[in-house]
């Protein structure tokens, strides 16, 4: 009897040894055994909320449950599940549009933009489609480069959320690619009253002025606002509110702010370009005398400033001041640009001024064949083909003359 007994003790011993842990163990087996034994329990959840997404009639007390466990999957950053949660949800909720809305954004942050995309096309078609619906709709079109229906939807979330900032500028970029400029222009002008003039917008402005060609007085108003508030830091604003006040041919009062900026800005490089507007608008009214004495000026500051030599020259050249003298100018800038149109067809006008008619021509012709179209060219080109009593020629390219 004594010996069973003692054989059934040292039996417990043994199982009991088996199954005590070991005192020591490796930190890293320990960490894969901790990170397999969670990938399986992810999938055994996984399968068992797989089986409960479908639903025979609509329980708004589970659909709310799941909806509440969705968000704490988020809040643990188990996004896999939240899905899951919210699709059952939705299986005993199907109409509601609350729901769909937080099923796609979880969609999207998977980058499941596929599957997210038909429901996405569900909620826009619904009466209570939210803002969110249109302006994620807006981003996958975007994303898929159907920028039309990109800017479609974006316009209906931007008419429902006016106030956000953010999507206004987002949306702005886009008219931006596409030029649609009344548009454009419309959204700016939310984002101005909303931001009271902010730079960053002003810069918008700026690149609208730049796709348009041409400003208004209300934009030239406005940069000027924000230069003369800010000087010399807004140097730019002024410039460009001065290019606006020229193209609407108000030559003085862009001189006055282009003055402003030269005599203030530390800049060389930038007063040259400033000098070189000045030159462009004495030009313009006229004053030639002045022009060229300003060009002049900046020659002799800058002696490599090819754009200075070209504009000189071609005052010289077109004002029958001194042609020669001109074209040796010309030829000189053209040592640093070779290719460039503008100062080619300088180089061209001077040899016409100098009666040398078929060297002219031969330039002006490479110009137009390489894709310049200007007004300036088709003048030239016409008044070469005079001399050359090429009239019909003439006629033609006097025809091509925009007012």
């Amino acid at each position: 009897m004594r010996k069973l007994v003692l054989l059934i003790i040292v039996q417990i011993m043994i199982i009991s040894c088996a199954k005590s842990p070991k005192l020591a163990t490796d930190p890293a087996s320990s960490a894969e055994r901790a990170n397999e034994l969670f990938r399986m329990n992810m999938a055994a959840e996984l399968a068992k909320i797989d089986t409960m997404l479908k639903a025979d009639t609509p329980n708004s007390t589970i659909a709310h449950e799941s909806y509440l466990r969705a968000l704490d999957m988020i809040e643990n950053d188990r996004i896999v599940f939240a899905e899951l949660f919210y699709k059952r949800a939705l299986a005993y909720e199907p109409t509601s549009t609350f729901l769909l809305s937080e099923l796609i954004k979880v969609l999207l942050k998977q980058n499941k933009t596929k599957e997210a995309f038909p429901l996405l096309k569900l909620a826009v078609q619904n009466p209570k489609a939210t803002p969110e619906d249109f302006l994620f709709m807006a981003r996958l079109y975007k994303e898929n480069q159907n920028l039309d229906s990109s800017a479609y939807y974006y316009k209906k979330a931007t008419d429902k959320m006016s106030g956000n900032m953010a999507v206004l500028y987002e949306y702005a970029q886009l008219l931006e690619f596409l030029q649609n400029l009344p548009e454009l222009r419309r959204v700016y002008d939310i984002l101005l009253v909303e931001l009271d003039y902010p730079p960053r917008l002003l810069e918008k402005q700026i690149l609208l002025y730049h796709i348009v060609g041409a400003g208004d007085s209300a934009t030239a108003a406005l940069l000027g606002e924000a230069f003369s508030a800010n000087g010399i830091t807004y140097a730019e604003y002024g410039y460009f509110q001065a290019e606006i006040l020229a193209s609407l041919k108000k030559y003085s009062e862009a001189n006055e702010v282009l003055l402003t900026i030269y005599y203030m800005h530390p800049s060389n490089e930038y007063k040259s370009k400033v000098a070189l507007r000045i030159a462009h608008n004495y030009e313009l009214m006229d004053s030639i005398t002045v022009a060229v004495v300003w060009l002049e000026q900046l020659l002799a500051q800058d002696p490599e400033n090819h754009t200075a030599m070209n504009n000189l020259g071609y005052v010289l050249i077109d004002r029958n001041i001194d042609a020669k003298r001109g074209l040796a100018l010309v030829e000189k800038a053209l040592t640093y640009v070779p290719e460039e149109f503008s100062y080619l067809d300088s180089k061209a006008w001077g040899l016409y001024k100098l009666g040398k008619y078929e060297e002219a021509l031969k330039i002006f012709e490479k110009l137009e064949a390489g894709g310049m179209k200007a007004n300036e060219l088709w003048e030239h080109l016409a008044a070469v083909c005079e001399a050359l009593k090429l009239d019909e020629r003439a006629k033609a390219y006097r025809a091509k003359i925009k007012n």
